[in-house]
């Protein structure tokens, strides 16, 4: 009898030793390729999934490795440089996102502020301060609308994004600004309810 103890620890262990296999095994690994249009690869670019910012950066390859829990349904590439691009996702392991120099999303017309002397704007956030009237910039750069408690929605390039990608953004980047409420921000719904901020870059 004495002989099956071993045995039996070792089972245990092997079943119970590890109380973070069940956690481990619940994730799975994702490979974000970002290129640009010649099929270059796009370092520093700013990843979101369904919007969200996550902490880092793509590598030098264009390469961001993550490990997720809850698959998003929407993955986001973010260059200042470039634009932004968003793609569907389909659960593989390995992902390619390309950024084309125009972005890949409908810029907004009519704009009603555009891009003068941006090199005297250290940060989006000065920028706005100089060039776009009605925007209130507030403690920890907290942006909101004159007339509108709260954050409003932030659209850049015709895709709705967090405030961290905003803050991303380069003044000499930025080819208009133009701010929406009431009525004109009916499009977007309950979400435009703070009033809109549109951003398009070049």
């Amino acid at each position: 009898m004495k002989k099956r103890y071993p045995l039996l620890i070792l089972t245990l262990i092997f079943l119970f030793g590890n109380p973070n296999s069940t956690f481990s095994q619940s994730q799975k690994n994702l490979t974000i390729v970002v290129k640009d249009s010649q099929n270059n690869p796009v370092s520093g670019a700013v990843i979101l999934f369904d919007n969200k910012r996550l902490k880092r950066w793509t590598n030098k390859r264009g390469e961001y490795k993550i490990k997720y829990d809850k698959a998003p349904k929407e993955i986001s590439a973010f260059s200042p440089k470039l634009g932004i691009s968003k793609v569907n996702y389909n659960g593989k392991s390995k992902i390619k996102i390309v950024i084309r120099e125009a972005n890949d999303l409908d810029l907004q017309q009519n704009q009603n502020v555009k891009n003068l002397d941006a090199k005297q704007y250290k940060d989006i956030y000065d920028y706005l301060r100089g060039q776009v009237p009605g925007v209130h910039i507030g403690p920890s750069n907290a942006i909101s609308i004159r007339g509108f408690m709260g954050n409003p929605l932030f659209v850049l390039n015709g895709g709705a994004v967090d405030q961290d990608v905003i803050t991303s953004l380069v003044p000499t980047n930025i080819k208009s600004v133009r701010v929406l409420k009431g009525p004109e921000a009916a499009i977007y719904g309950l979400r435009g309810s703070k009033g809109i901020i549109e951003f398009t870059t070049f």
